[in-house]
């Protein structure tokens, strides 16, 4: 059996939270803290995070500071190159 650290009962997943399953094949059980899937999907949202910031996460669009849906139509910004 590889050398584990933690009981097999008690090992969560860091990012869905649910119950580890023993992978015995692979030598890095004893040190694995994410499902395979969970971490697959973790390193496509950071490849893909200006897409996805906004519907998975929650975060707000902002314009000069000032966030999109509080921006009026009238409002006028000025640009300028250093």
């Amino acid at each position: 059996m590889p050398s584990g650290t933690y009981n097999d009962e008690t090992r969560a997943c860091k990012i869905c939270g649910k119950k580890l399953r023993p992978l015995y094949k692979n030598d890095d059980w004893g040190d694995r803290k994410y499902h395979v899937s969970c971490f697959r999907d973790i390193m496509s949202d950071i490849s893909n995070y200006h897409k996805v910031a906004y519907t998975k996460y929650g975060h707000k669009k902002k314009v000069a500071g000032m966030l999109v849906e509080d921006i009026k139509p009238d409002t006028k910004f000025t640009i300028t190159w250093d």
